[in-house]
């Protein structure tokens, strides 16, 4: 079972430029010199009855990929695509001295112009992207092409914990691009460096930053489990991992995912390697740029500040069990007062006038809501991606 709270709110809006530690106003001059990464992804199939229904984008969290996707992007009939962030999953880190929100909503923006789900000229009857990896029905190395028309069709954003963060980031400078947003499992406050449950035993910054997600010269699970372990995680992750998805055998020939079985690991006799979709790198430099800053108050004010110019999207906060979250509970009140919210009459009616902000509680939910709850996650998920459709 969850609960509902139903939240109105007036805003306005502005352009936001999320810098290192404070906002700051971007050009479009400024957006174009700064070098996207090419994201890698993946996206479910659906039919021709569903290109009445927005797509819906997904961005995962911490430690994670667009693997933690896979059993959402399974379940719905609308176009879905799951991105791998830049450092995370396949997609390269690029430089590290370019990580920063500005640069993320850049990332994803770059994706969306070139992605046929957002141009209006998707595969809705089911056959393959043109322009697609002939690996991509695998979830490999899916890249995109650069000869897709910049027409980007409105949808709507998901984000998981720290991909909450970044559809923050990416509905503040690009609100009419969203249909409606989701936040998982993600409050607004400040995290002071010491909040990073799992950092570097030397605490090496450098060392961090250059973590190599080829793991080459890594030839067992005990090798492996060591190396994270000086990275500050759990004894116990690896094998977490490895059962998962999130770290994989990948053949050095064909440079495909293997399957992995019990007492399976890489030999020299058949060229095999382990490949880690969690990047400790990912994670030092999304604490430094986004937690450790205002960047959560600030962002979420901006989202509160649009509907001057006419922007008028929901916003949908859902919040795991209160003894499983890792949202603070004076925070989520913190949201609903820049919101400037007086609640609601506990339904999701299209009956409206204004913003709303509408928030989910799933009792018994774990932090990954969407894979602890996946069936009331994916019924609401649903009903808002139906609203939208509607201008809801």
């Amino acid at each position: 079972m969850f609960l509902r709270d139903f939240i109105r709110v007036a805003p306005k809006f502005s352009i936001l430029f999320l810098a290192t530690r404070s906002l700051s106003f971007s050009t479009s001059s400024s957006m174009n010199m700064m070098k996207p990464v090419e994201l890698t992804y993946r996206k479910n199939t659906v039919g021709p009855t569903s290109s009445h229904l927005p797509p819906t984008l997904f961005i995962h969290g911490l430690d994670s990929s667009s693997h933690t996707w896979r059993n959402t992007l399974d379940e719905l009939e609308s176009r879905a695509v799951a991105l791998d962030m830049r450092g995370c999953g396949r997609s390269p880190l690029g430089d590290a001295k370019d990580f920063c929100p500005d640069a993320i909503v850049n990332d994803i923006y770059t994706f969306l112009s070139k992605h046929p789900y957002f141009q209006g000229t998707s595969n809705g009857d089911g056959s393959t992207d043109a322009n697609a990896d002939e690996n991509e029905k695998d979830d490999t190395d899916i890249k995109i092409s650069d000869t897709c028309n910049i027409n980007i069709e409105s949808f709507v954003l998901v984000g998981h914990s720290m991909g909450g963060r970044i559809a923050m980031s990416f509905a503040a400078k690009y609100p009419t691009l969203i249909k409606a947003i989701v936040i998982e499992d993600m409050d607004i406050r400040q995290r002071p460096m010491e909040m990073n449950a799992f950092q570097s035993i030397e605490k090496d910054r450098e060392s961090t930053i250059s973590f190599d997600r080829n793991l080459n010269g890594i030839t067992n699970e005990d090798s492996l489990t060591e190396l994270f372990t000086k990275e500050g995680y759990p004894i116990d992750s690896v094998s977490k991992w490895l059962k998962e998805g999130r770290v994989v055998i990948k053949d050095m020939s064909t440079r495909i995912d293997t399957t992995r079985t019990e007492g399976c690991h890489p030999t020299q006799d058949i060229q095999s390697y382990y490949y880690s979709e969690v990047n400790p790198a990912f994670r030092l430099l999304c604490y430094e740029q986004f937690f450790v800053t205002n960047h959560g108050e600030e962002t979420w004010t901006e989202l509160s500040n649009q509907s001057k110019d006419g922007i008028d999207f929901p916003l949908h906060v859902m919040v795991a069990d209160k003894d499983k979250t890792v949202c603070d509970e004076k925070s989520i009140w913190d949201m609903k007062k820049i919101m400037k919210g007086e609640g609601g009459n506990g339904t999701t009616s299209c009956a409206r006038t204004g913003r709303f902000m509408v928030m989910h509680r799933y009792k018994g939910a774990t932090h990954s809501i969407h894979n602890s709850a996946s069936k009331e996650f994916l019924n609401d998920l649903r009903t808002i991606i139906r609203n939208a459709s509607l201008g809801c």
